[in-house]
């Protein structure tokens, strides 16, 4: 499907929609979609309380809820979104949740290449590594406050450059199929997340800095603007071949 400019909701009801009616047999869609104003998607479990009341009401951001599992993203002209629809029975549908990720993953270090971006997945093992500091005394409270941001934190089979991710993936798995999902960091903007998530001053610089560390936009890695379309051409020039 070509890509999609609207409201975030719109985006959500329509992977929704794609998803609930997919049928055995039918090839797979990829669905490429940005919001067309700014606003922040919370995960499954997020609740309201997690944002700043304050910082909301001066940014006056709309709020969505997307169903799959993760933390909070931003979205709008800074973020592309894919979905990937697949039916049930389809091959890359695999038992193994985690290493279902392992092709998305992979697809997409090679379409970044051709952009000129040198990057690679996150193995189980180093995402099993950062989870675990949740919950060690000295890192767990600066990790909590980092980990109410997808791009805080790192899960399997994620596209990182260094250390700094550049794709996020989450999944949601029904009988019907499964949905795939990559959010490509166009710009990565720190700021508004910071006094979003950060409830006070001292979370809100640790949420500042955390956050620059951990993600890095394709703009600041290439030293100039992508174009939506360029990284959508890459990605499917990846894909078509791999079939």
């Amino acid at each position: 499907m070509p890509l999609t400019i609207a409201d975030q909701q719109q985006h959500i009801d329509l992977s929704e929609r794609l998803l609930t009616t997919a049928e055995p047999g039918q090839p797979a869609i990829l669905y490429w979609s940005q919001a067309e104003t700014e606003g922040l998607v919370l995960g499954y479990s997020q609740k309201h309380a997690i944002l700043n009341s304050a910082a909301l009401a001066a940014h006056q951001i709309p709020i969505y809820h997307r169903r799959a599992g993760g933390t909070a993203v931003l979205v709008g002209p800074q973020l592309l979104s894919l979905d990937v629809v697949l039916p049930a029975n389809h091959p890359l549908i695999l038992t193994d949740v985690v290493e279902s990720y392992r092709w998305f993953g992979q697809a997409w270090v090679e379409a970044l290449l051709l952009l000129g971006v040198q990057a690679r997945v996150v193995s189980p093992q180093e995402a099993h590594e950062q989870r675990t500091l949740l919950k060690q005394a000295g890192t767990q409270a600066p990790e909590a406050i980092l980990h109410r941001a997808c791009y805080g934190s790192l899960s399997s089979y994620e596209i990182v450059v260094g250390q700094r991710k550049v794709v996020g993936l989450d999944m949601i798995r029904r009988r019907v199929g499964s949905l795939l999902q990559a959010g490509v960091l166009l710009h990565w903007q720190v700021e508004t997340l910071a006094e979003l998530l950060g409830h006070t001053p001292e979370e809100q610089a640790l949420l500042r800095e955390g956050l620059y560390q951990r993600a890095v936009g394709l703009d600041s890695l290439t030293g100039r603007v992508v174009r939506a379309q360029e990284v959508i051409a890459a990605f499917e020039r990846v894909i078509f071949a791999m079939e």
